[in-house]
Formats: C-alpha cells, structure tokens, sequence
C-alpha cells in the first residue's frame, strides 16, 4: 500500500511534498536497530577507543551526514519544520570520549541516557568490528531523531486547552512549552510556558524558566537549575530554585466547614548539593554501589500575610538538612512494559537513607531526623518496587511529631492470549502525617498529584490518605496497514481524612480511564497516544469531570533508585 501512495504523490509536487513530510523512506527499526542485550565485558577489555563516528537520521530516514547539498524546496520545508540534531548534542550525552580505555558500563549509561531524552526515537551505540584492530576500537553511535514539533490539545469540561512542544529546538535538545487553556463557560484564560535547556555545554546541568498565570489570575514564576546523580557514575550533583507564585487559597479555620478564601505572595530559595562515591564488594569492573552524602538549605518566606492569620497557618521558615544514603542502583533493558516493542530501561536495586536537620519557624527552632529505605527487583511473577520513609519532629507535641509515607508498583510478567499480551500493575500510595493538618500551609497532605487525582484542587487536604492504583495494558498482536494499536485502562480509589477521622470512613475517590498507544514505523508521526479520564464526584463542586488527554500510561511511581535530594516526609519541599 504505501508503495502504491509513493508512486500516485510522485506525479505532482504538492502530493510529493505532502508524502515526504508524512511518510518515512524505511521503517524507524530499519534506520536505527534496537538492542536488548549487555555490552561484552571481556572482548574488548584494555583497547583503547581509537575513534567515535555519531550518524543522525532525520525523522524522514535520512542520515543527515549524506544529504542532498542542493535540496528541493520540499526538503528545504521540511528541514525548517524539523532542524536536525546537532553531532556535538548526540555527543554532549557520551561518558566516554576518545583516547579512553573501553568501559562496557560507560556505553550502556550513555545509550540509556539518550534513549530517555524526548528528541531521541531510538539509540544503538556499537563496536565497528570490521576496521577495529587488537589494540583499538571505533564505536559507532547511531541514533534516530523523533519529530520534535508537537501539537497538544487538552480537554476538560467546559475548557479546552490548545498549545505547542519543541523538544529540539535548533537541534540543541532544548525543550519548548507553550499552552493556551479557555474556560468557554466562566469566559477565564490559563496560559503557561516553559524553556528547558538540557545538558548545557556538556556538563548535565538542566536550566530552566518557567511561567504560568491560571483561571483565577494566580502567577508562579519560576527559575531553577541542577544537575542530578543521572548514573551510578556521577560523582556530583547540586542544584537552585528561584521561585515566586501569588495564588488564592482556602485557609483551614477551627470550628468551620467552610474555609475563607485568601491571597498569599511567597518568595522561595532552594539550594542542594552532593558527593557519592562508589564502594565496592569484589567486582570493580562495574559501578552500581554508590554512598552520597548531600546538604540542603531552603528559604521560604510569606509576603503580605493576610490580615486574619492570627494562628501563623502561612509561616514563613528557614531549613537546613544532610543526609547520607547507601544506593545500589542497575537496569535491566526489557520490551513491552509501556511501550510497544521498544528497548525500556527498568530501574532495579536497593537503597537506605538517614536525614538530619534543623527547621526554623517563627524564632522556633526545631530539630529533624528522619530515615527511607526501598528495594526493587524482578521476581518469577514480575517486578515490584517499594519504598517508606519515617521522619520525626523532635521538641514538638508527640500527636504533631511524625511522618510515615509507604509507596510502590508491582506489575506482572506478560500473559499471553489468543489476541495479544497483556501485563497488569498495581500501585498503592500510603501517607500519615500531623494530625494538626492546619498548622501550617507547607503541611497540607493532598491528593492532587500528577499520579494521583490531578483534577482535584489543592484545597482539598488532610493528614492521611491512601491510592490504590490498577493499569491494565494490552499489546496486540495483529496490525493494520502496520499500525499496531496498545490500549489500556487505568482504575484509581482514594481516601483523604483529616484528624481523628478513620480512613477509611472519609469519602471514596475515584477516577476511570481508558487510552490507546498508536505505532506506525512508517510514519514521521511515529507515536501517538490518546487517553479519556473521567472523576465521578469532584470535591467541593460535587460534580464529574472529565479529562482527554492529561493522562499518559507511565504515570505510576515506578522508583527510579536515583539518590533524593534531602526533605522532609510528607512535607511539601
């Protein structure tokens, strides 16, 4: 069929420039071959890496190395919709550079890193056997551009949100955010934007702007930039936010079943930073073991306090936390967990952690400790990862002094059937904290997290709560002029008490949803996915909402085992 498309577009020029901008020249698995497997440890220990080539495919198939010099206006069009990434952006990304000796851990942390940045399609970093001699290798790094011009269009009752995504922007990596909501029915506007340079000049360091002004005029600007312990390689890590946000809120009142609605201006600094160092148990040839020790300083002040917080529910503070955690962290490269026969990198290993630190409060100065610890592993029936943390309080009343938070993901090895495969996953979410939930603002407990109920407002608080998640994810088996379609469904229950209420007494939330992942390795527009939420009951409104296209399939807590920056439990930080 679709040489039957080429032949009818190469009669005129406007079908021929409407087939090159949909169709690829060859299937994306063609033009850049995916690998499951590990990296030879023993074949090429000791060579030296003598050269590294980098070849870039455009998301039409075409290696951008061996294009036309004298390029039809077509292809010219194209190329200004779509600017290629840069061979000094693929490059930014390697840990290994030339002149070193070869490290097998070095080119897989390189390809899963790439493979997780959202301009990259596919990856496939390799050993040129043919020219490599007994002392020298040449590695080939071969990766595929995904169109990086996204459209996005979000729907929810009576608003209708349109906007734009550059992922590449100049061929850089840089990410782009634009998006324009309309409430048709209350006539209010919600406008938010983004500008993300990752990785700049080499270093890992990800900075940041971003800006948004909501429905009820509320504001947040924000600055940040950092650079994350990305691997078990990294040595360091640090990072700044700069944040102001002016928003109206509801303050919790004694005695009240409804809460007056206030304005607050904060002004928020937040700096980090870290050392980890490997240890090691017998094998050296592999760094997956590492001890960080990170410290913490965070300055959040209220501006223009409202008149009638007479109990400091909006208090300013200052805090200062260490901590030291002993990480093992690997990754086993599967297929068909979210994505449909793709290459995914599933993070595996253990951790334990211990806090300290100071919290200061209106002159009030009150020690911290706290400890998390987590596991993950691939079982007979699957995977599982969970991870708890305790944090106390000390100087404080006993009822107001702890935090427990309990959290994972299990989902099950793939069961086959006559249509296709299908894997399940479960998710719970457990959070007890103060029982003085109205104390201060920064204590709130929601529910209204991407992973939980994101259409809830943030009003909606308490001091304990419980999610349970279910993610059913089918791949079929059968195409359809090569598009291969992945459905799921999502089912999620919630319970938010506040004080002495029992859990399990407060009121049920719920929410519903189905999606589809869509493939077609022939098509620029490779990957598309769709999803429909609906919310029976909304706080406050007591209304159903529903939600298209907010939802994504990999929203689950699947723990990444990368070192935490210093926090509190259960505190909003």
């Amino acid at each position: 069929m679709y040489y039957k498309i080429e032949e009818f577009s190469d009669k005129r020029k406007s079908t021929k420039f409407i087939h090159r901008f949909i169709f690829r020249r060859e299937a994306d698995s063609v033009s850049v071959a995916s690998r499951t497997q590990e990296y030879s440890r023993i074949s090429y220990n000791g060579k030296i890496i003598r050269n590294i080539k980098i070849e870039t495919i455009d998301p039409f198939g075409h290696e951008i190395s061996k294009k036309n010099t004298e390029p039809k206006w077509f292809d010219r069009t194209a190329e200004h919709i779509h600017i290629d990434s840069k061979r000094s952006t693929i490059s930014n990304y390697l840990l290994f550079k030339k002149g070193e000796k070869y490290n097998a851990q070095k080119l897989y942390e390189s390809e899963r890193i790439l493979r997780d940045m959202p301009f990259i399609n596919r990856v496939n970093i390799s050993i040129i056997d043919s020219i490599s001699t007994k002392d020298s290798i040449d590695i080939l790094v071969k990766v595929l551009d995904s169109w990086s011009l996204k459209p996005r269009l979000r729907l929810s009752g009576s608003k209708i949100g349109a906007g734009i995504t550059e992922e590449n922007l100049l061929g850089l990596g840089h990410e782009f955010n634009f998006l324009y909501t309309n409430d048709f029915k209350e006539k209010e506007n919600h406008i938010s934007g983004s500008y993300m340079a990752y990785n700049l000049f080499g270093s890992f360091i990800n900075a940041g702007i971003s800006g948004e002004k909501d429905f009820l005029n509320n504001e947040r600007i924000t600055f940040s930039a950092r650079r994350d312990f990305f691997s078990p390689l990294t040595r360091w890590a640090g990072g700044f936010t700069f944040e102001y946000f002016m928003k109206k809120v509801l303050m919790p009142v004694e005695n009240t079943e409804v809460f007056p609605e206030v304005q607050i201006k904060v002004y928020n600094q937040d700096l980090w930073g870290g050392y980890q160092f490997p240890v090691f148990f017998g094998d050296k040839t592999e760094i997956s073991r590492n001890i960080a020790v990170l410290g913490r300083f965070q300055n959040y002040q209220y501006k223009d306090n409202p008149a009638i917080d007479d109990q400091n529910f909006f208090s300013s503070y200052n805090s200062f936390l260490a901590s030291a955690t002993y990480v093992e962290r690997k990754f086993s490269v599967k297929r068909n967990i979210f994505e449909y026969n793709l290459p995914e990198d599933i993070p595996y290993g253990k951790s334990l952690g211990m806090t300290g630190g100071l919290l200061k409060r209106s002159s009030k100065i009150v020690p911290y400790a706290g400890i998390s610890g987590s596991v993950g592993s691939f079982i007979n029936w699957g995977y599982f990862t969970v991870k708890a943390e305790y944090g106390r309080f000390f100087n404080e009343e006993k009822e107001n002094s702890d935090s427990f938070r309990l959290e994972g993901t299990y989902f099950t090895k793939l069961h086959d059937y006559k249509f296709g495969k299908v894997r399940h996953f479960f998710s719970p979410t457990f959070a007890w904290g103060s029982p003085a939930y109205n104390s201060t603002y920064k204590d709130r407990m929601t529910i209204s997290g991407e992973e939980e109920f994101p259409a809830y407002s943030e009003d909606f608080i308490g001091t304990k709560k419980l999610i349970l998640r279910h993610q059913m994810q089918f791949f079929v088996d059968k195409t359809w002029k090569n598009f291969h379609f992945s459905p799921y469904s999502i089912v999620e229950f919630g319970w938010l008490a506040k004080n002495n209420e029992i859990l399990f007494k407060a009121k049920t939330n719920s929410k519903f949803g189905i999606g589809i992942l869509i493939d077609n390795p022939y098509l620029v527009f490779n990957k598309i996915q769709v999803s429909f939420v609906y919310y029976p009951n909304v706080p406050f409104d007591n209304k159903a909402v529903y939600e298209f296209n907010n939802y994504r399939n990999t929203m689950l807590p699947i723990n990444s085992f990368g070192t935490d920056i210093p926090h509190f439990v259960n505190f909003e930080n």
